[in-house]
């Protein structure tokens, strides 16, 4: 990879807060990884719902720092984690676990507990790599999310890439991974000049989009940084009215 954050936003200054924001989340991945490995915790086949509990109540309080949050107002957040309450298997399904006494709508609570189970679902890849596996479904076969970007490669073929643990596997060419329409009269795209290597690929069946990277693009930066990067088409492709399906890196599936 050639590029970083801060080259990025002097490329693309008018991503700077964003990007900014990505950055404190990088922040957070890797000193979670580096908790985690000093406490001696690591994800296993017992604890793949959450972090073991012997470090969550560490790596909770490591996220209110980075992120500048109210602690005392998300205790009942840290408590739950603590207890073994809450499962992020089930964020990618789009579940949310119902705690009523925090002051957040449903839409706010996914946001915060997707920027902190992230580093949860990395590890969760490295322990139980995937990669290459067929996305049956339109799903990851790691941790069933469904798809917002995917890489076109030579073929021509294409790849879903997870937004949440970062899997990335093989899915037909031609075809709506969120419907499994193969209708062409249905499948659009749009593309902008102003994003080159990059563009959506919409469905009318289902009125949801995915955004398409090319090689070229991801030479250059990983997917979370392309698919930053790429944030002003995600406002293109919604104003058109269709819908993302999983966060981008810094917790939005709804933008502007």
């Amino acid at each position: 990879m050639t590029i970083d954050i801060q080259a990025l936003i002097e490329k693309r200054p008018h991503l700077k807060d964003p990007l900014e924001l990505y950055a404190k989340w990088q922040r957070f991945h890797h000193e979670a990884a580096e908790l985690l490995a000093k406490t001696g915790s690591a994800v296993s086949p017992a604890d793949t719902k959450a972090y073991p509990r012997e470090c969550a109540g560490p790596v909770f309080q490591l996220f209110v720092s980075i992120f500048n949050l109210p602690g005392e107002e998300l205790a009942p957040l840290a408590l739950a984690l603590e207890n073994g309450e809450i499962s992020f298997m089930q964020l990618p399904l789009d579940e949310v676990p119902d705690l009523p006494s925090l002051p957040y709508s449903k839409e706010e609570l996914a946001g915060i507990l997707f920027l902190l189970s992230r580093p949860y679902f990395l590890a969760l890849r490295q322990t139980f790599p995937l990669d290459g596996s067929p996305w049956e479904n339109g799903r990851c076969p790691l941790c069933s999310a469904q798809a917002a970007l995917t890489s076109i490669i030579e073929g021509p073929k294409r790849n879903l890439h997870c937004s949440f643990c970062g899997t990335s596997g093989p899915y037909r060419f031609i075809g709506c991974p969120n419907c499994g329409s193969i209708d062409a009269a249905k499948l659009n795209t749009i593309i902008s000049e102003d994003e080159p290597g990059f563009r959506v690929v919409t469905c009318d069946e289902c009125h949801t989009y995915v955004k398409a990277m090319e090689n070229t693009v991801l030479k250059e930066m990983t997917f979370d940084l392309a698919d930053m990067a790429s944030l002003p088409l995600d406002l293109v492709a919604q104003g058109k009215g269709f819908a993302r399906m999983a966060p981008n890196p810094i917790s939005l599936k709804r933008m502007g």
